[in-house]
């Protein structure tokens, strides 16, 4: 399938690469398929982009490459949304923002989204209670110290 993307023009997406998100995402209702873009000039972030109009792409990346320690619990309701029965089995990414300074980029750990690969079916679950923000700094304070002690 060809799709259009601003960012980076024409690519062709395997039809079993697309993911349907049946709510589509808080704020996106009415967008309901999208495609993870795993690019290599991306790394380690990728591309959630939506093959509906508007043709909006958000950056994602594994929480767990930035938390190792983050764990949440998913709803039954939840993964039966995603024909899931086993949370070992999804795909885990958190939308990052990334401002004009990098050091200030946040993770919304609070509302990630989860895919059951298997199904193609994906969510963007917002976490009740949660003890995360939608704005976990990127990069902890330990590593914003240590870039400001060699001078980048």
């Amino acid at each position: 399938m060809l799709i259009h993307t601003v960012s980076f023009g024409k690519l062709d997406v395997p039809e079993d690469k697309i993911i349907t998100f049946k709510e589509g995402l808080p704020g996106f209702p009415q967008m309901h398929r999208f495609v993870v873009l795993d690019l290599d000039e991306l790394k380690p972030f990728q591309y959630l982009q939506s093959l509906d109009d508007p043709p909006i792409s958000l950056y994602i990346i594994n929480p767990f490459m930035v938390d190792p320690t983050y764990e949440f619990r998913l709803a039954d309701s939840d993964m039966a949304d995603i024909n899931c029965t086993n949370s070992s089995e999804l795909a885990v990414y958190a939308v990052a923002t990334i401002p004009e300074n990098p050091s200030e980029a946040t993770l919304n750990l609070m509302a990630p989204i989860v895919v059951n690969d298997k199904d193609r079916l994906g969510k963007q679950v917002i976490l009740i209670d949660s003890k995360y923000s939608v704005k976990h700094p990127l990069l902890g304070s330990d590593n914003q110290n240590e870039a400001k002690a060699q001078g980048a």
